[in-house]
């Protein structure tokens, strides 16, 4: 139990709580930021603090939900994130592993949900709210309360301007964590050099005794000092997004983030890049309604031991339609051919449709479009909100880094893959291979079902034959009509 005249010292010094009452050592970086606090109280400021990864910005959180309500009569503290998982399997599991070595332990409760004071659980006490609904954060109303924001870039702005809205007393603070992800938002906005109303905060991982040395070289050689990767997981900075970004790196994790309930398949789509010798690699993705997997990744395989891993991969789903977009560019286009006959000879279920996708044809909607791979590009950029992602750091990097320039008739065209090369980076096989599983989602097309055809065509280019058809004599029209009966 902690006495009165106990109480006033550590309300000012959450620092020397860790250290005396959760038995705890933090870091340089989390000293600095508890010594911050009690002077950001005073002066009326929220704290805003931008991390690294593996820096301990969740342990400091935990620490913190546990000092706020030793100190503070009648104190609450409401806890949110984007996850559920971020909230209850990372934050929550912390608080439970903190208050365990706390010399006060036998004061609170935990429970999966809520962590509170004994016998008085109705107004003293901390509770995981998600940020997906605005309505999570309303209803709560304290002299003390601290909002605790976690991965605050990812929390949309209505619910940012829910939780101010909440801080209508004196005593109230909000504390935002996160991974500096993207260049907009509230969490963004924090650390603007015009805001006066938050104490910011920078935790890299170069300055972090929780981090191995081994970590940002490990960051630095596969993605480069200068990529925004390292920018974020390393220094814990904001992303140096250009304007000429397809896809934003925010928007990558947001996909890989979420985690969709798998369904029977009525319909799964393949797409595969194909590599044959060298540092490229084979790739080939799953999509299963708004669901994208990783199926095979490979490097210096034949064109037959490709064709064999689809196939494989095909027969599993013999109960649904099966489309297979083949990048049949360069050497896919064996791939593609061997398919084909593979089908005919029935070793391909029935219903199975392949395309071969040449990148660099013209575009469905050839309006805005200089290819069919720009145009692949701004489909994903339309439906990413929606995906679930493979969590793969490579395909992270390949997602967030490509780029696209206006032509002189103000078309777009994303920059090519040996562009990409040029610039010192690998080949983007594996974001090609994820962009293949969309291709029945691009353009006006119609499903045909002659065997030697590819399999779709444009609605447009039916329509200009049907006109042709009705303009034509008829000793034409009666050979069309003979043949088709």
């Amino acid at each position: 139990m902690l006495t009165a005249d106990m109480i006033n010292f550590y309300i000012d010094h959450p620092y020397e709580f860790f250290q005396d009452i959760l038995q705890v050592e933090p870091t340089q970086q989390q000293k600095e930021l508890l010594q911050s606090i009690p002077k950001s109280i005073k002066e009326k400021k929220n704290i805003s603090v931008k991390a690294g990864h593996g820096v301990g910005k969740t342990f400091t959180e935990a620490g913190l939900i546990i000092w706020y309500l030793a100190v503070h009569y009648k104190g609450k503290v409401i806890c949110t994130a984007p996850t559920q998982h971020q909230l209850y399997q990372v934050l929550w599991s912390e608080l439970a592993k903190m208050n365990e070595k706390s010399l006060i332990r036998d004061l609170f409760e935990w429970t999966a949900s809520k962590f509170a004071l004994k016998d008085s659980h109705a107004d003293w006490f901390a509770v995981a709210r998600s940020s997906s609904k605005p309505e999570n954060m309303q209803g709560f109303h304290a002299e003390h309360m601290l909002i605790l924001v976690d991965e605050a870039s990812g929390v949309d702005e209505e619910i940012l301007e829910a939780i101010e809205g909440a801080t209508t007393d004196e005593g109230n603070i909000i504390m935002m964590f996160g991974n500096p992800t993207r260049l907009k938002g509230a969490f963004y906005d924090s650390f603007n050099t015009k805001n006066r109303f938050f104490t910011n905060i920078t935790m890299s991982c170069l300055d972090s005794t929780n981090v191995s040395d081994k970590y940002p070289l490990q960051i630095e050689a596969k993605y480069g000092k200068d990529s925004d990767i390292y920018r974020v997981r390393v220094l814990g900075d904001f992303p140096q997004q250009e304007d000429d970004s397809i896809i934003s790196l925010y928007q990558v994790e947001k996909a890989i983030e979420r985690s969709l309930e798998e369904e029977e398949p009525i319909e799964v789509e393949f797409g595969c890049d194909v590599a044959r010798f060298g540092n490229d690699e084979t790739t080939i993705y799953k999509r299963i309604n708004n669901i994208i997997t990783e199926e095979w990744i490979s490097k210096e395989n034949t064109t037959m031991e490709i064709v064999g891993h689809i196939v494989q991969l095909a027969n599993d789903y013999e109960d649904s339609k099966i489309i297979i977009n083949i990048d049949d560019t360069g050497v896919g286009g064996g791939v593609t051919d061997r398919l084909r006959e593979l089908r005919t000879e029935g070793k391909l279920p029935k219903q199975t449709l392949i395309h071969g996708v040449n990148n660099n044809k013209k575009a469905f909607d050839s309006k805005y479009y200089k290819n069919i791979i720009t145009e692949l590009w701004y489909k994903l950029k339309d439906v990413i909100k929606d995906l679930d992602l493979p969590n793969d750091k490579t395909l992270v990097t390949q997602l967030s880094s490509r780029h696209y320039e206006m032509l002189s008739d103000g078309r777009l065209m994303v920059e090519s893959k040996d562009k990409v090369k040029k610039k010192g980076s690998n080949s983007p096989d594996r974001a090609d291979g994820v962009l293949l599983t969309l291709y029945s989602l691009i353009g006006k097309r119609v499903r045909i079902s002659n065997e030697n055809s590819n399999d779709i065509q444009d609605i447009d280019s039916i329509h200009e034959q049907v006109s042709k058809f009705r303009k034509s004599d008829l000793k034409t029209k009666m050979k069309f009509y003979k043949k088709r009966k």
